[in-house]
């Protein structure tokens, strides 16, 4: 497969993934447990937990939306007023990434490090996640880059996955055509956003229906040098 530039997803491709995530989870109701409220059978439902990470709000949803599923999970639960569910959700998630260590968070998945070092070196590289900004630099940090690929977030663009929105801003930083791009991901998100602008999608960990190749780890990419 010809690219002239490569997009990655984070999590559950560079680092991460959905274990990760319910761990996240379990964290946010132990936080709620603290503050008196008993939220987790409707968090449950909210969050899809029980779903696939490649469908689930849990596996997918951005920063903000995480802040609103688990505050509309404290209204559910306990009827407070909309405004002390949004504090309170700000406040659960604040508290829980606080127990988020870096090596946690950030270890690399098989063949991650690697393969984005070594295209940074060939083509132009983005990172398009529905995570911040901030924890994607983290995570760069974490793994001793000096040299950052570009970041686009769900914060820089008007729609999030699987919207075409983060391929086509990321396509005109990068100045490639959107034709020319590889999007490396995990979910059908993922492989809607990159057919919706234009470029191909390879999956990882799992086949995807209509993306255009699959490898089960990053290590089974091979790059090529095209003269």
């Amino acid at each position: 497969m010809k690219a002239s530039a490569v997009i990655f997803d984070k999590d559950g491709v560079l680092a991460g993934g959905y274990p990760l995530w319910k761990h996240v989870f379990c964290l946010y109701i132990k936080e709620a447990k603290k503050r008196g409220l008993d939220i987790e059978l409707r968090a449950v439902s909210i969050f899809g937990v029980d779903y696939p990470g490649a469908v689930s709000p849990l596996g997918l949803c951005t920063m903000q939306e995480a802040h609103t599923l688990l505050a509309a999970a404290i209204w559910e639960s306990h009827h407070l007023d909309w405004g002390t569910c949004r504090v309170l959700a700000a406040e659960i998630i604040s508290a829980a990434e606080l127990e988020m260590t870096p090596e946690l968070m950030h270890e690399p998945l098989p063949g991650a490090k690697e393969l984005l070092v070594d295209l940074m070196k060939l083509v132009p590289v983005a990172i398009a996640s529905s995570d911040t900004e901030e924890h994607i630099r983290s995570m760069l940090t974490f793994w001793g880059l000096q040299d950052m690929p570009l970041i686009v977030t769900a914060e820089h663009v008007g729609r999030p996955k699987p919207f075409p929105d983060m391929v086509l801003w990321a396509a005109e930083k990068l100045g490639v055509a959107p034709a020319q791009i590889v999007v490396i991901g995990d979910a059908v998100v993922d492989v809607e956003m990159a057919h919706s602008a234009g470029a191909k999608a390879i999956s990882v960990g799992s086949k995807i229906p209509n993306a255009d190749g699959w490898v089960e780890t990053l290590q089974e990419v091979k790059v090529e040098v095209l003269s």
